[in-house]
């Protein structure tokens, strides 16, 4: 069986600063849409060449993940953003609803459970306070 990932990566910023973390897509979406909801107002993404792995355009872009040639990226503030109203929905009384309620969509089988889901969610707001970073999907 085939699966998405959504691979992150940025140039750490601290010493022993996490540079990379990845997802399935089905939490990638599960993440966007759960940020939305406790009021993340995305600035949209850039894209980046393969090259210099900086912004080509100023023209703001969604979140989908394209592939090796479609790398987009996250600017700091946004990442920031992002991980707040995740962290606000962390300490809400209804995220382990949320989340057991999520788990089911989130992965191909179904069997991820409500505490693992609450896990990746964890895991991507320390990512997502790191700051600024690009991300691409790749099929395993």
């Amino acid at each position: 069986m085939t699966t998405s990932v959504v691979q992150m990566v940025r140039d750490a910023a601290e010493a022993q600063g996490r540079d990379r973390y990845s997802c399935s897509l089905p939490v990638w979406e599960f993440l966007r849409e759960l940020g939305h909801t406790f009021g993340w107002l995305p600035q949209g993404t850039t894209y980046t060449s393969a090259s210099d792995r900086e912004p080509q355009a100023s023209a703001r872009h969604n979140y989908q993940p394209g592939d090796a040639l479609d790398s987009k990226r996250v600017e700091a503030a946004d990442a920031l953003a992002w991980a707040r109203a995740l962290d606000a929905a962390r300490h809400s009384p209804h995220f382990a609803g949320i989340t057991d309620a999520g788990s089911g969509a989130t992965a191909p089988s179904g069997m991820e459970s409500g505490a693992s889901l609450r896990s990746l969610v964890d895991e991507f707001i320390q990512y997502a306070y790191g700051g600024a970073f690009t991300f691409v999907i790749s099929v395993r």
